[in-house]
């Protein structure tokens, strides 16, 4: 046959020349190139896998070594893979937690028992049986009651005394012979609460004074501070609980006028006539005579307001200390006489109300 001709499309065109092929009419030619050009599928794969699981047996088997354990020793294979596997993830740094035992046999097993020796066992029984069971005691909640009647008795009073002037007060503890120890058995149960005592406070100031220093305890309460301090004391209040305590309304004292150097009103200042409490004490104070106040803070709405009326009251401020949380200090200084029939304008301070409980 003649060659297979491309015709030239363009100058300098080159002939292609193709082989003849021989096609048979009865296909058996076609049949076995498709069958050439088809590829075996390799079987590498089953080969490789068959050699790593022949060769993950071989190492995992116990050699026959001179170390090697003896042929008939417990162990199986099965155990000495899984701890050449257990020894192969410590050494790639991979550990596994190991999983909890199932509850059953093996829990009951690793139970402890512990076995008692009878007589200790007797020796607990008879312990237990001759303790005695604590019995719940009516004294102790008779006292509870006991209490709380005197916290609310002592609420009562200290509510009145702020709240009313110095005669009625007076007039209230000489109608209730009983009231006024009440009212000191409750003030002892509160101050017990306070962070701490201004009375302490007071001693300590008076004790740096001389000791020739005359001083009045204007609500003197049961005395404490001439019990305190060397110095001669009149302790003053409207009722006398001991013989060194004159019973008497604090503001129209028998004292002589300027007979004091020091006047000290620790949480006296109650009722609303303080104007009267504090003309007494500069009638009975000696000119340039001290005045020592401890009040509760929260009685003042405004301390500069107090200052002034302190000082028409002919008292100068000497020094105060209003930065403790609970209580109040003031030292005052008589600058000038004051008459008792020298009208002022009336002050007070805010009543202090405990909180009913």
């Amino acid at each position: 046959r003649m060659a297979f001709e491309i015709p030239p499309w363009d100058k300098g065109a080159q002939v292609i020349k193709f082989k003849p092929v021989q096609t048979p009419s009865n296909g058996t030619a076609i049949k076995s190139v498709s069958k050439k050009l088809k590829k075996k599928k390799p079987k590498t794969k089953k080969k490789q896998t068959k050699q790593t699981t022949n060769e993950s047996s071989s190492t995992f088997r116990m050699g026959r070594g001179p170390l090697a354990p003896p042929a008939n020793s417990d162990s199986s294979d099965d155990d000495a893979d899984e701890g050449i596997r257990a020894m192969h993830k410590v050494r790639i740094g991979r550990i596994e937690k190991q999983k909890a035992t199932p509850a059953g046999k093996n829990a009951k097993e690793n139970k402890k028992q512990l076995n008692l020796k009878p007589a200790l066992v007797q020796a607990a029984v008879e312990a237990m049986e001759a303790t005695p069971t604590p019995t719940p005691q009516p004294a102790s909640l008779a006292n509870k009651f006991q209490t709380e009647l005197m916290g609310g008795r002592f609420r009562y009073i200290n509510e009145q005394l702020y709240t009313m002037d110095s005669k009625k007060a007076e007039s209230l503890f000489r109608s209730d012979v009983d009231a006024f120890a009440a009212y000191h058995a409750g003030y002892r149960q509160q101050v017990e609460k306070w962070p701490a005592n201004p009375l302490t406070r007071i001693i300590k100031m008076v004790k740096r004074l001389p000791k020739t220093a005359v001083i009045g305890d204007f609500g003197c309460g049961e005395g404490k501070l001439a019990e305190s301090v060397p110095n001669k004391v009149y302790s003053m209040d409207l009722v006398s609980s001991k013989p060194n305590i004159i019973a008497c309304n604090i503001t129209n004292t028998h004292l002589e006028a300027q007979s004091l150097d020091v006047a000290v009103y620790c949480l006296s200042l109650m009722g609303t006539n303080l104007n009267d409490y504090l003309l007494e004490a500069n009638r009975v104070l000696k000119l340039h005579g001290n005045v020592y106040i401890a009040e509760i803070q929260s009685r003042f709405e405004d301390v500069r307001e107090f200052v002034r009326s302190m000082t028409a009251l002919g008292f100068d401020l000497v020094k105060k200390d209003v930065a403790m949380n609970y209580f109040y200090f003031f030292h005052f200084r008589k600058m000038r006489h004051v008459g008792k029939v020298v009208k002022l304008k009336p002050f007070s301070l805010k009543p202090c109300l405990y909180r009913k409980r």
